[in-house]
């Protein structure tokens, strides 16, 4: 199977951040040849050399964007001949080149369709993603439900520098962007009732000076640590007692997944991805969206109760194993694949 997977982004979000591990899982697998066309971005080149993946970029300066970019993403369609094309997020799905290959759109969220035009099937990762697009015209016949898997693959860790984590303090552990649907405000507004905890936020986005804010106006500003953008987060798993989650809105929920395929104990807010995932004191613990007290409470409970937060783990991680293993998930990928491409 020749597979291309066209990722048209500069952003380090949670979708650019799975396609970077689905990529690396197809580069393992000796059945597939896989080639990305990505955006040119240092970075991102870095991680995926690392990880030995095959992949080519499009140029990003002011004049050559404009002059080369659609030429460069036609032309590298053309050389590489694949089978089958995944195109990730509107942009790629949007400007993808005619070809001879299955096209599918792999969707995480709930992305304006008007983008997939040229899409032969889609990819969504949750049951109500699978409503959202049949609702809005898709036949249950072009549409397959692929959820995520939790792993973390070592070769696209960049290790940096952990903080200082005050003597006798439990670590809470949030990821995500900084951004209103994140509800990071809500994590730190409970951080005074949950004590002897230092709070690590990694991500970056337009809260972070609102957020330090309320941190230094509700005295936890020297418990909370916000780490920036960061791809050690195997490491940070490693050192958190407690990942909590308390997204407003949240279609899936990589970290969650992520969270139990490292054995860390999840609390998080029971919006849409999070209640599908989560069974309530089975594999995790929820709480009411924004509701500050009972996130406090929660993360309480658990790092009171050592016995619960192993059990916790332990379940999740059996859920993960069952069912959002890398394993599982990319041979779903393959067989729905060899379907489309055998009927094409």
């Amino acid at each position: 199977m020749r597979i291309m997977q066209i990722l048209l982004s500069q952003s380090e979000a949670g979708a650019e951040t799975y396609f970077e591990k689905v990529a690396t899982a197809f580069a393992e697998d000796d059945s597939i040849t896989q080639r990305l066309i990505i955006e040119a971005q240092p970075s991102r080149e870095r991680r995926l050399q690392s990880s030995g993946v095959d992949f080519r970029t499009l140029p990003m300066g002011i004049f050559s964007k404009v002059l080369r970019y659609n030429h460069q993403l036609k032309k590298e369609v053309t050389k590489f001949d694949p089978d089958l094309i995944v195109t990730w997020v509107n942009r790629a799905s949007r400007k993808c080149p005619p070809s001879k290959a299955v096209v599918v759109g792999r969707l995480g969220g709930y992305y304006d369709l008007n983008n997939y035009h040229k899409c032969d099937h889609l990819i969504v990762n949750t049951p109500d993603l699978v409503r959202y697009v049949t609702e809005n015209g898709w036949p249950n016949s072009q549409v397959s439900m692929i959820s995520n898997f939790g792993e973390l693959p070592e070769s696209l860790e960049v290790i940096d520098p952990l903080p200082q984590i005050p003597e006798g303090h439990r670590v809470l552990l949030t990821l995500g962007r900084l951004h209103p649907k994140k509800a990071q405000d809500v994590l730190i507004k409970a951080l005074p009732s949950i004590p002897d905890a230092t709070l690590l936020i990694a991500g970056t986005g337009e809260l972070q000076e609102d957020l330090e804010k309320l941190a230094a106006d509700l005295g936890v500003k020297g418990r909370t640590f916000f780490l920036g953008l960061r791809k050690d987060i195997r490491q940070l798993f490693n050192l958190a007692d407690v990942c909590v989650f308390p997204s407003r809105f949240e279609p899936l929920g990589n970290v969650i997944l992520e969270a139990w395929a490292t054995g860390t104990p999840v609390v998080a807010a029971a919006s849409q991805g999070p209640s599908w995932l989560i069974s309530h004191r089975e594999n995790g613990l929820l709480f009411e969206v924004d509701n500050v007290k009972q996130c406090a409470r929660q993360v309480n409970d658990l790092l009171s109760d050592r016995e619960m937060a192993e059990t916790l783990s332990r379940n999740g991680y059996n859920k993960l194993k069952d069912q959002f293993s890398l394993t599982a998930i990319i041979g779903q990928y393959k067989q729905l694949f060899e379907r489309l491409i055998a009927t094409k």
